[in-house]
């Protein structure tokens, strides 16, 4: 081929090519057209929706501002509103006193009780023997009789004490009587002392010392419980504070979606965006909207939650108030030694107080067990006196009672202090166990059953040694979330600037600013969530060491007092 052909058919081709791009930007140009006029229609209509863009909505707390029913309240001022009000704390309150009344029931056995009786009788019986036989065909005795009985455990002996007074009157018809009527008086001491069985412990006494045990049980659990309800009120106050930032952050998410949607529009308007950037623009303001409302409602859950912990009365005006938490959730570094807070925890924890109180009532039935086993050795003894008086009777004309006994009831009771008429007693009384199979089965059980209580205790210990340090390690590691969440929001924020800033230089496109936008929403809320977790990290270490009470700086009691500082919701 001759250079002129090859020049001939390169000129038909480039000819060919430059007809074929002619005909593709007159098909672009159609495109366009029809695309400019639909981008009109969409941005009338967005200027209509501009034009329908509500303010931002205040928060929850803000709204309680204007209507006066906020109601500020630090950390320490929530957590005394919880131990004035809680309802757990007034049950535990309730629970003692339905103890203290057990130790006085038990108590009520080394009562001492006092006894008195009166009888009258009249007895008819034939006559049958001449030595009490009658003028008549029958023997009839007319009785008074009047006693009084003092009687007196002793805790100490475990012995028992009586004092017993006795007086009567009676009468009969017998012929041979010295005197008629005849008046008799009595007085006798008498007392029981163990020697072996029941002399160091007895029932009484081991239900005494169960009880004791039952209200150290009773304490060490009321302030097991007021820890726990203090680690609650204040991880709920931190949620509620956690809740709070979040609005706010979300809140200024969707100022943020409603600029770029603004900036979006007027860009559409002199046809430099797409209207497809505006789309996404509405759609992220959307998304962003309904964050704010589940933000609102979470704030609502949570005051609910803490209002259940603080009243006691579904009535109280906490239901009515609004509550706004003033401790803003600063980073505030808590350092602790594991080894000491391992040793601090092993002294303080309940857990571990009310094991040992179970081991020391397993001892005292032991004790009891034992104790049942032994030989019933008591020994007894009595002292007392008697007196008796009547009219003087004669016989032959000459006196038949003995001067010493003529008189009333008065003379006979004299005659207790006077007459020299003295009994007295002492012995001995031995009961011998000759089989013990039921005792000693229970002794059995009781030593089994203490040996699971010390295994238990162990076990107890370990699962308190795993806690504290679960706890102080993740103090280090919620920390380094910390640090973390800050510098992740700020290279967030810094993206975000840089990406603006791109987009108005027309180097970037809606998508990446709302994405930046998103990220840095996602940072802040990590930012307070991390600070969140770190503050609720200190409580629960605080709880496994059970130092709650001394990090909030409170002394509790039972009967706690109304606090003048914050309102008593009852």
């Amino acid at each position: 081929m001759t250079n002129a052909s090859r020049k001939r058919a390169l000129s038909l081709k480039v000819l060919m090519v430059l007809g074929f791009l002619f005909f593709a930007m007159g098909l672009v140009l159609i495109a366009s057209s029809s695309t400019f006029a639909q981008e009109q229609q969409k941005t009338q209509s967005s200027q209509v929706q501009s034009a329908q863009l509500s303010p931002l909505p205040d928060s929850p707390m803000e709204k309680a501002q204007k209507d006066g029913t906020a109601l500020p309240l630090s950390l320490k001022d929530l957590t005394k509103l919880a131990l004035l009000n809680n309802l757990d704390i007034a049950i535990s309150d309730t629970n003692e006193e339905l103890v203290n009344q057990r130790l006085n029931a038990a108590f009520g056995s080394y009562d001492p009780s006092l006894t008195a009786s009166w009888t009258y009788s009249d007895q008819k019986s034939p006559n049958t023997n001449l030595t009490t036989a009658s003028a008549t065909t029958y023997n009839q005795q007319m009785m008074h009789g009047w006693n009084s009985q003092f009687q007196q455990s002793l805790r100490a002996t475990g012995g028992t004490f009586s004092a017993r007074v006795t007086g009567g009157r009676s009468a009969n018809n017998q012929i041979f009587s010295i005197f008629s009527p005849q008046y008799n008086a009595g007085m006798n001491f008498s007392y029981t002392q163990p020697l072996l069985q029941n002399r160091k412990i007895d029932q009484n006494r081991m239900n005494i010392k169960l009880i004791n045990l039952d209200i150290k049980t009773n304490d060490s659990t009321f302030r097991q419980q007021v820890n726990e309800i203090i680690a609650s009120v204040q991880s709920q106050y931190w949620n509620l504070v956690s809740a709070k930032e979040n609005y706010q952050i979300a809140r200024e998410s969707v100022n943020l979606a409603r600029l770029t949607l603004q900036n979006n529009r007027k860009k559409v308007e002199i046809g430099t965006l797409a209207a497809i950037d505006v789309t996404s623009a509405e759609s992220q303001l959307a998304s962003s909207e309904v964050q704010l409302i589940q933000a609102e409602e979470n704030i609502n859950s949570l005051e609910n939650a803490v209002r259940n912990l603080i009243s006691k009365d579904r009535d109280a005006e906490i239901w009515s108030k609004v509550i706004v938490p003033t401790d803003s959730p600063e980073f505030k570094e808590r350092q602790i030694d594991l080894n000491l807070a391992i040793d601090t925890a092993l002294k303080n924890r309940p857990e571990l107080e009310q094991q040992d109180i179970k081991l020391m009532q397993s001892d005292l039935n032991l004790e009891l067990y034992q104790n049942s086993k032994k030989w019933k050795l008591d020994a007894v003894g009595s002292f007392g006196s008697s007196g008796v008086a009547g009219p003087q009777n004669t016989k032959d004309g000459k006196p038949t009672t003995p001067e010493d006994l003529v008189g009333g009831a008065f003379t006979a009771y004299k005659l207790l202090f006077t007459g020299g008429f003295i009994n007295w007693s002492v012995g001995v009384n031995v009961t011998i166990p000759v089989r013990t199979r039921s005792l000693d089965a229970q002794i059995a059980q009781n030593r089994i059953t203490k040996q699971q209580s010390l295994m238990q205790r162990k076990k107890q210990e370990q699962a308190i040694l795993v806690e504290v340090r679960n706890a102080v390690q993740s103090l280090e590691t919620k920390k380094k979330a910390v640090e973390q969440a800050k510098v992740a929001t700020r290279y967030a924020k810094e993206q975000l600037e840089g990406e603006q800033k791109r987009f108005e230089a027309g180097l970037s496109n809606t998508f990446l600013v709302l994405d930046a936008q998103n990220k840095l929403s996602s940072a802040q809320y990590q930012q307070i969530q991390s600070l969140i977790n770190y503050k609720q990290a200190v409580i629960t270490a605080d709880k496994a060491m059970y130092t709650l009470l001394e990090s909030s700086d409170f002394e509790v009691a039972k009967e706690t007092g109304n606090s003048t500082n914050v309102p008593d919701f009852k």
